[in-house]
């Protein structure tokens, strides 16, 4: 009977140990990896503007640095530049790192890191040719008009606490939306991160016969053509809450839709009585109704 060469199995041993071995660290080599690396200078404005930053593969409407690239005279978005601290008023000369990398290992596949080398001037200027916001042409930001009527024993009190704190959220000085009305932003200018909320935009057709009689409360102007409710849903990053709206579309007395004017609105309500008493108890709350009134644009 013939036996196994035991010096034979010992090496096939090795040999399938080593291949094993490095086809893990070739399989490691192959998670994360650098694609590109490159060095720039850049121009940074002195004051941020509207548009998006990534998180997590997620798109958010956020501040964002406005920045121009040698020899380019617009100017682009820019999200993040890591060790960068910005002083709004103050233009800026910088160099910066882009590193590229892969992850097949990672959400975000691809993705790329910018980092900050030098600060070659700062500049207490204000930037010129600035555009209003660094959105992109699908979208676009509407003006919004607060109405509201509070009914309550001690109203003073009431109205102050709810304009000062900005209750509720969604109270905002202008909306963004895409095309499509299926995206939304709810901005405030004086707030120092611009955006309340934002995330997706369900609508859906209603009767009118099913909105709250408080809404005559506030009269609409102009001829319904469409009731809608609407629903923002907010994406907060641990959850998903939502806002719901009222939403009357109406067409302004004696526009004709032709022009480059404004020709409708929507007309935004929220009954909010139960919230608020809840919040004051002992102000003797009735009624608190509050309409958003956005200015839309001819083609909106």
């Amino acid at each position: 009977m013939k036996t196994k060469n035991p010096f034979g199995i010992l090496m096939l041993f090795l040999f399938t140990f080593i291949v094993i071995g490095c086809d893990k660290e070739e399989n490691s080599e192959e998670g994360k990896k650098v694609t590109d690396y490159q060095e720039y200078e850049l121009t940074v404005a002195s004051k941020q503007l509207l548009g998006f930053a990534y998180f997590d593969g997620k798109k958010l409407f956020r501040k964002v640095y406005a920045v121009k690239k040698d020899g380019s005279q617009n100017w682009e978005s820019f999200s993040a530049i890591q060790n960068f601290t910005y002083e709004k008023g103050y233009e800026y000369r910088i160099r910066i790192s882009d590193t590229s990398y892969l992850d097949y290992d990672s959400n975000a596949l691809a993705w790329t890191e910018h980092k900050l080398l030098e600060v070659l001037s700062k500049e207490k200027r204000d930037s010129e040719n600035l555009p209003e916001n660094l959105l992109l042409d699908n979208y676009v930001c509407l003006n919004a008009k607060l109405r509201y009527v509070i009914e309550a024993d001690n109203k003073d009190e009431v109205e102050k606490k709810l304009m000062n704190s900005n209750y509720p959220t969604f109270i905002c000085k202008q909306f963004v939306f895409n095309r499509e009305f299926t995206e939304f932003a709810m901005l405030n200018e004086n707030n120092e991160f611009l955006v309340l909320a934002d995330g997706l935009l369900k609508r859906e057709t209603i009767n009118k016969e099913d909105f709250p009689e408080s809404y005559q409360l506030i009269p609409m102007e102009g001829r319904v053509t469409a009731t809608e409710r609407w629903t923002f849903l907010i994406d907060l990053i641990t959850h998903r809450t939502g806002i719901t709206m009222d939403a009357f579309t109406v067409t302004l007395p004696g526009s004709s839709g032709n022009s480059g004017d404004s020709t409708s609105q929507v007309w935004l309500y929220q009954d909010i009585t139960e919230q608020v008493k809840a919040s004051f108890p002992n102000a003797g709350v009735k009624t608190v109704v509050f309409a958003q009134i956005i200015e839309l644009l001819t083609g909106s």
